[in-house]
């Protein structure tokens, strides 16, 4: 199950990336920032291909496999604090 979810978050950072990746240059991966912005952005609504989206124009996504499996990761230790985060990377 995590393996597919894995897989899930990152088909939608690979569509997402292909269309933004042409427009703007990606930043570093910042775990820590990313999760805190999946969590504001899901509290508002929005779904998590937006969320990846906020976070590439934040420049806290690198569009590498490794930073999300960091984000996700991060997201376990934070899961207090942004259980919104945390639930749509592991529990969906």
């Amino acid at each position: 199950m995590r393996a597919l979810i894995g897989l899930l978050l990152l088909s939608i950072a690979l569509s997402v990336l292909s269309s933004a990746s042409r427009a703007e240059e990606l930043g570093r991966c910042e775990p820590t920032k990313a999760v805190k912005i999946i969590d504001g952005a899901l509290g508002e609504g929005k779904t998590l291909q937006q969320t990846i989206e906020m976070m590439i124009k934040a420049k806290v996504f690198d569009g590498s496999k490794a930073c999300i499996t960091f984000i996700r990761e991060t997201s376990i230790t934070m899961r207090d604090a942004y259980p919104s985060a945390f639930k749509s990377l592991w529990m969906n």
